[in-house]
């Protein structure tokens, strides 16, 4: 087992977090930078393993030493991150904004983090990309892990269990089995919690407990080729996978074993594989050492910095943000990380007894620090978001979900497309013939239009429609499992029922996943062949924030500009869109025609067009339905597009 410093996993470290920086600031060549988390996970199982083998080689593992050093490592820059950011949070969040951010903090300071956002998080929670703290859910894992690892090691040493690395590789199984079970059934717990994400942390444990291999390096051509490799299953997922990427489970095994071989790889002593020479660059190790620092300041200026200029960043902005999380960093590490990884409040001589003595002041600093911010969050849940800041601002409910159907025509990540009911999903409408609308929300989010304009359809209205389940055949999504089986099922629904027209709508950007045009097109091809004429409705319009924010920021603003905003970018999708399908075929965009001069309504007057930042209210639904109509919906096949 190798010991002493390793620049290349400072290296390593630094390829992780860029991948995570530049995926959660937008840029498109990095849609799969979110597997560097994992890749944090195997370093993270690695060291802290390392260190205890260590020490249980030395003389046994002193668990109180163990927490001080951890508490040392992890609190004093994320205290000193949740407080900065606190300050900007009260600045600038609304009531409903800043009372969710305030339980999000009080987790994040008592390491439950992860289980705040899966119980808090849902498919409707539309500003879930907007909560400045949800990249702490990682923390909160790896500190479990942390409570867990150095007991069951000490535990496992005294009884004498041999090979040591058995019982911890069979957890290490257990757990990427129960990933793969949640994967299909319970994805949002799979993403979030210790149980099924330990054997990503276990990969690097196991590092450290199992058999180097031969006395000798390998040869300099196979250093290569497995130096090669390690980094191919890292920067290959960072670049290939998308949201759409079945993720944890087997998605996480390229990343986390490319990890783990650049780790063994850079044990080897003598002359060092290029990919650990590269790993150990300065520039990189410098910014591996700031690794830490850089992970938790980067969320909050991407999430803070959108909502203080309510749109997206444009390009030099984003330049701007990176650099600024590499600054912010960099005086993190240099005044607050080195500081207190350097206090040590008892004397190295002092052992045994007297240890805990002497290390009660880290103890009670760790623990008056994590009640402090637990506690300010707690007054911030309790007083609703502290409204006394804007005392003009008023949270008024917004119909349109209510409409959905939920869990029976309306499914949901857990549901299998057998929950549909087809009784009670066959809507109101005119005539003989039925129109099935198949989707995800932004499907859904149109049946209270459908329903408005109900005698204007060429039939009874179908709802068929799933959380996050675009409506295209192949789509494979981790957040929905079922999704696949549920848009295969609905060919079957179609010649069942002898449906004549179908409306595909969608969130279509929603995985930056490049096929989905090519998977629309075919899907297309697939319907027309039943002999059902098929209606495709394009991206609607997204806001960068929720519509309440926007008006309260708009409250003096001229009539001719109020309720008006300019939407995402996103609406670019529907070219794409359009360019696939054939030219005889209905294809409604509905920025065209609801968007002018680069703004989209919200709201007319005090009635919101949009209940969140992208979902349609009721009167959204029926405006939107209304200009569909208009444009030609339900047309007959003509020569060329329905949509202006």
């Amino acid at each position: 087992m190798a010991s002493g410093y390793r620049p290349d996993i400072d290296g390593l470290r630094a390829v992780a977090v860029l991948a995570v920086i530049f995926y959660h600031v937008g840029l498109v060549w990095m849609p799969g930078g979110f597997v560097g988390v994992d890749v944090f996970f195997v370093i993270s199982g690695y060291v802290i393993t390392r260190g205890l083998m260590r020490e249980a080689s030395g003389g046994g593992i002193a668990l109180s030493d163990f927490y001080a050093r951890r508490i040392r490592r992890i609190l004093p820059a994320l205290v000193a991150t949740l407080a900065l950011t606190s300050l900007a949070a009260i600045w600038l969040l609304l009531p409903p904004q800043l009372e969710d951010y305030a339980g999000s903090a009080a987790a994040s300071a008592l390491s439950v983090a992860n289980l705040y956002f899966w119980r808090a998080s849902g498919y409707f929670d539309a500003a879930a990309l907007y909560r400045p703290l949800l990249h702490t859910w990682s923390l909160s894992v790896e500190e479990q892990f942390y409570f867990v690892l150095p007991v069951s090691l000490l535990l496992a040493i005294r009884l004498r269990l041999r090979p040591l690395w058995l019982p911890f590789g069979l957890v290490a199984l257990l757990s990427f089995g129960l990933s793969l079970y949640a994967g299909r059934y319970a994805p949002t717990a799979n993403f979030y919690l210790l149980p099924t994400r330990a054997w990503e942390l276990l990969v690097g444990a196991l590092l450290t407990m199992m058999p180097s291999g031969a006395a000798r390096p390998l040869p300099p051509f196979l250093r290569a080729i497995a130096g090669l490799a390690g980094l191919a299953g890292i920067l290959a997922p960072s670049l290939l996978y998308t949201d759409a990427t079945p993720f944890p489970g087997i998605g996480a095994v390229p990343p986390c074993l490319g990890a783990a071989l650049l780790i063994r790889l850079g044990e080897q002593q003598g002359h060092r594989a290029a990919a650990t020479r590269l790993l150990a660059a300065p520039p990189l190790v410098a910014v591996g050492l700031i690794s830490y620092s850089a992970y938790l300041v980067h969320w909050p200026l991407i999430v803070l910095g959108r909502i203080a200029l309510m749109r997206d960043f444009t390009t030099p902005e984003t330049a701007a943000v990176i650099g600024a999380t590499l600054v912010l960093a960099t005086l993190s590490y240099r005044f607050i990380e080195q500081p207190f990884r350097r206090w040590h409040p008892h004397s190295p001589q002092t052992t045994g007894q007297a240890r805990p003595r002497r290390l009660r002041p880290v103890f009670a600093a760790g623990m008056l620090a994590t009640l402090a911010m637990a506690g300010l969050g707690w007054a911030g849940v309790t007083s609703g978001g502290l409204p006394g800041r804007f005392p003009d601002f008023r949270l008024r409910p917004v119909p349109g979900t209510e409409t959905w159907n939920h869990r029976t025509c309306f499914l949901f990540a857990d549901q299998t497309w057998q929950a549909w009911n087809p009784e009670a999903c066959i809507r109101a409408g005119a005539g003989d013939g039925m129109v099935l609308l198949w989707g995800d929300s932004f499907a859904a989010h149109y049946v209270p239009g459908l329903m408005r304009h109900a005698d204007k359809l060429p039939g009874r209205l179908v709802q068929y429609t799933a959380a996050g389940c675009q409506p295209t055949l192949g789509t494979a999504s981790h957040v929905v499992p079922h999704c696949r089986a549920f848009n295969d099922n609905a060919l079957a629904l179609i010649r069942r029922l002898g449906i004549r027209d179908v409306v595909l709508a969608a969130r279509w950007g929603a995985q930056r996943d490049h096929g989905v045009p090519e998977r629309l097109r075919e899907t297309v091809a697939q319907v027309s062949a039943l002999g059902a004429r098929v209606h495709v409705i394009g991206q609607s319009p997204e806001f960068p924030l929720d519509p309440a924010f926007l008006a309260y920021h708009q409250r003096q603003a001229p009539p001719e500009t109020a309720g008006r905003w300019r939407p995402v970018d996103g609406l670019r999708l529907n070219d794409a869109l359009r360019a696939v399908l054939p030219a005889t075929m209905t294809f409604i965009d509905p920025a065209a025609l609801l968007c002018a001069d680069e703004t989209c309504p919200y709201a007319r007057g005090e009635t919101f067009l949009y209940a969140d930042t992208g979902h349609f209210s009721s009167a959204g639904a029926a405006l939107a339905v209304e200009r569909f109509l208009e444009a030609g919906l339900f047309a007959h096949p003509r020569s060329a597009a329905a949509i202006p």
